[in-house]
């Protein structure tokens, strides 16, 4: 396998069942063998030599009269730790990330502290022993996830944002069930989703006509789209679903607007295409419109963009990709000689493709076979297949995989009934496509019901099934259903083998449906959604804003630069360290390397080792900052959240306001100075003392991810070094960056809690930590490789342990409001 670039990839399947080091191959041959050398005390043991620390570094202020952070130590011991194990919990995450002592205060050497951190860690596991797992709460469907099923149930790509709200974000992600609650319109949506996914899957030979415009993604449009023909620029593709075979029209968005006639000199050939053939083409300006411009004046405008209305053309039912682009200029009219990074620098002679309409069918003419119909109809009365027998197997079939269990005699009536109803309404057809909407709008599908063993106690914990933990790996891994090979396995009950499992979960991890941990967790891990928010001040950035604007592209670079970490089974770690990323033209400026061109994205190695891992990213620089300036305050704090995992506290609410007036006047000082008479305040500082360094490190990096040596504004040069918690002096995102993986551990906890709530589908908390104290450790003897730490999540108890729920009033259903 390779990736973008033809490098050639580790195969997960050589790296996932690879043995352990040659070290714990020895230390197992030792505990075999009965040989125990060294005895090392119990935690109880070592409680009296550990447990001084705190009343010599931390009860000062953790007590009963201060009670800073709502922690008083002074009721805490080692006699009852198992009954304060949350807070103790968030003492360890402090003291691991070096927020506690406070900067300034007095603080354990290293050693120490870390031996302190280890003894606690090791009495919190040990407490933990049998205290099980929160009890499971129903989990709907989210956006993503059902459209990724409808996907692969009818083999039919939807927008989910055309039918469904927006989901809910817990702790940054959008697969949280708490958050996933469902009210009586949502209901309605679901089930009118239902409705439409049906009649598009099935198909309509008499559809009415309607139509469906397309805009253009941002940037530019210089260069050749993948989709559309060679020897064409610029433009976009799209994929779009005819529900008959007919006739069809596309209207293309006006091109001139002018009222002087701006740009009629400059001849451009405009291309409508139908799976990559032509099916119409027609010449904008020149010669010929400017003659008809100095006749006519503003009548020619219409005239001229009469050209690309009521375009007609021929197509079969199903997806079929429709483009619209450009005909490349010869080399003497190049278009790459007029690419502009700051809007209005130059001529805007280059014509860009705004939107488009598709509408129809205009004399439907019948339905040929389509993807989603072969996926279906595996058989049909036409084909003199008996009509009950036939709709039996195609809902027995579908409801299988969409309810990710086989079905029962219940399941089976309850879609004949949809299926009868809708062939005496209009035949066999109506009725499969009653029938999937049943499907669509049951619980089954819609929610990931993992059903308790039926002689387990409420509040008990048990080990879910073969089934459950099928649909559970493929929601984790593919967000999606489980396919056939995943699903047959689990109904032989072959899962609970764990030979089998292994084999399943390296050969998910090699599936193109993987590549969602890439663009989804990612994502959600980083809160990457920020940067919708975060527009570039097109005053102060004119090269990053506009049609320059590089948030797409810096999220794209990041998503392949986490692909190639799970790709190559790489080390956690290289997400903090690799020396390669991947840039177009536009993000390889902005980074300073001027040997890119054209807007595809290719691997590089990067020179600049300012740049390497995340903390060089454009996607995460720009993420913590605001659209006019940088914000050391956001850089560390997300360095706290996400890298380290200390989130910081919230401020509280009387703190003073950044001075935005300041920036930009006679008397501008650097956000710096600014910030230094806010850390001034020791209420502040106990926060500030702790994120601000991790900030000031990335300081020379701009809002938009630029290098800078000199301050915008106050004209003096960017000062980068500071003074972490522990005493570690930083200077720039090289020592930074060192500081940070210097106990690699610290990062990889982070990663796998959040990857952990991700796989859960429920925010990680203090009950679960013991569990990823043991992933990472055993995932640290593989080098934290990634498809080790998939397994140790997939093998873990929070993964594969559950607690029966206790009883609950029972609610209505999404099947009751579908017969309506």
């Amino acid at each position: 396998m390779h990736d973008v670039d033809g490098t050639m990839k580790r195969t997960r399947a050589e790296t996932a069942l690879r043995p352990a080091s040659l070290g714990a191959s020895l230390a197992l041959t030792v505990m075999l063998a009965g040989c125990n050398p060294f005895s090392e005390p119990s935690v109880a043991e070592r409680a009296p030599e550990e447990w001084p620390l705190v009343e010599r570094y931390c009860t000062d202020c953790h007590n009963s009269a201060e009670l800073a952070g709502g922690l008083d130590l002074e009721k805490i011991g080692p006699h009852n730790v198992a009954q304060h194990a949350e807070q103790l919990e968030k003492a360890v995450r402090k003291l691991r990330s070096h927020a506690m002592p406070p900067p300034k205060e007095p603080r354990p050497d290293e050693e120490r502290l870390a031996s302190f951190v280890s003894w606690l860690e090791d009495a919190l596991d040990e407490a933990a022993a049998g205290r099980g797992y929160p009890a499971i709460v129903p989990h709907r469907l989210n956006r993503k996830e059902y459209a990724n099923a409808v996907r692969d149930l009818l083999a039919l790509d939807i927008d989910p944002v055309e039918f469904l709200p927006q989901d809910e974000e817990v702790a940054h992600f959008d697969n949280i069930a708490s958050g996933l609650q469902v009210s009586p319109s949502f209901v309605e949506q679901y089930v009118g989703a239902a409705r439409q996914i049906a009649v598009r899957a099935v198909g309509r030979p008499d559809a009415r006509p309607g139509g469906q415009t397309y805009f253009a993604p941002p940037g530019r449009q210089q260069t050749h789209v993948q989709g559309l023909p060679l020897g064409t620029r610029g433009g976009f593709v799209v994929t779009h679903l005819f529900p008959s075979d007919g006739e069809y029209e596309i209207n293309i968005a006006d091109m001139f607007s002018h009222i002087w006639g701006n740009d009629l000199e400059f001849e451009n050939t405009v291309v409508v295409t139908l799976d990559g053939a032509v099916v119409y083409e027609t010449t904008l300006g020149g010669e010929e419109d400017m003659r008809l411009y100095d006749q006519v004046q503003n009548g020619a405008m219409e005239k001229i963009n009469s050209r690309l209305k009521d375009i007609r053309f021929v197509a079969t039912a199903g997806p079929h990709k429709v483009g619209v682009t450009f005909r490349r200029r010869t080399f003497a009219e190049s278009d790459d000689q007029i690419e502009m990074f700051v809007p209005g620098g130059g001529q805007d002679r280059v014509f860009r493709v705004q939107s488009f309409e598709v509408s129809g069918p205009y004399n439907p003419s019948g339905l040929s076979a389509t993807p989603s119909r072969d996926k279906i109809f595996v058989c049909h009365p036409s084909r003199g297949d008996d009509a009950q027998l036939c709709a039996e197997r195609i809902l027995s079939e579908l409801a299988t995989r969409a309810y990710r269990r086989p079905v029962t005699e219940e399941d089976l009536k309850d879609l004949l009934a949809y299926y009868r109803d809708g062939a005496a309404k209009n035949g066999f057809e109506e009725g499969i496509r009653s029938g999937i909407t049943g499907i669509l709008a049951s619980p089954y599908f819609l929610y990931r019901i993992e059903m308790p063993p039926e002689d387990v106690a409420p509040g008990e914990t048990y080990a879910i099934d073969d089934i459950a933990l099928a649909s559970k790996l493929s929601f984790f891994l593919w967000n999606t259903i489980p396919d056939d090979e995943l699903r047959e396995l689990a109904v032989q009950g072959k899962l609970g083998d764990e030979k089998v499992l292994r084999q399943q979960v390296a050969r998910m991890l090699e599936d193109p449906r993987a590549e969602t941990l890439a663009s989804n967790f990612v994502y959600h891990w980083l809160d990457l959604k920020r940067l919708e928010e975060v527009e570039p001040d097109t005053s102060i950035f004119p090269y990053a804003s506009g049609r320059g604007d590089p948030r797409e592209d810096y999220l794209t670079e990041l998503e392949l630069f986490a692909k190639s970490i799970f790709d190559e089974d790489r080390s956690i770690v290289d997400f903090m360290t690799a020396k390669h990323t991947y840039v177009n033209e536009r993000v390889a400026l902005l980074y300073g390397i001027n040997s890119v061109k054209g807007d595809r994205f290719r691997r590089i190695e990067l020179e600049d080792s300012a740049r390497w891992g995340l903390l060089g990213k454009g996607a995460v620089l720009m993420a913590a900052a605001y659209p006019n300036r940088t914000s050391p305050v956001l850089r560390g704090a997300f360095i706290l959240e996400y890298i380290v995992g200390a989130p910081p506290a919230t401020p509280p609410p009387n703190v003073e306001a950044f001075p935005e007036a300041e920036i930009g006047t006679e008397k501008a000082r650097t956000v710096r100075e600014i910030i230094a008479k806010h850390r001034e305040n020791p209420t502040c500082f106990s926060c500030h003392g702790v994120m601000d360094p991790l900030g000031f490190a990335l300081e020379n990096f701009d809002a938009v991810g630029v290098w800078r040596d000199v301050d915008r504004y106050a004209r003096t040069p960017i000062d980068s070094a500071a003074e972490l918690p522990d005493g570690t002096p930083v200077n720039g995102p090289d020592d930074l960056r060192e500081a940070l993986i210097r106990d690699p551990e610290q990062f990889v906890q982070t990663f796998t809690e959040r990857f952990l709530t991700y796989a859960l589908g429920r925010v990680v908390d203090y009950r679960d930590m013991p569990a990823v104290r043991k992933i990472v450790r055993e995932a640290a003897k593989k080098d934290y490789r990634f498809s080790e730490l998939v397994w140790q999540v997939v093998a873990s108890e929070p993964f594969r342990m559950r607690r029966a729920p206790e009883p609950v009033a029972p609610t209505p259903v999404v099947a009751q409001a579908a017969a309506h």
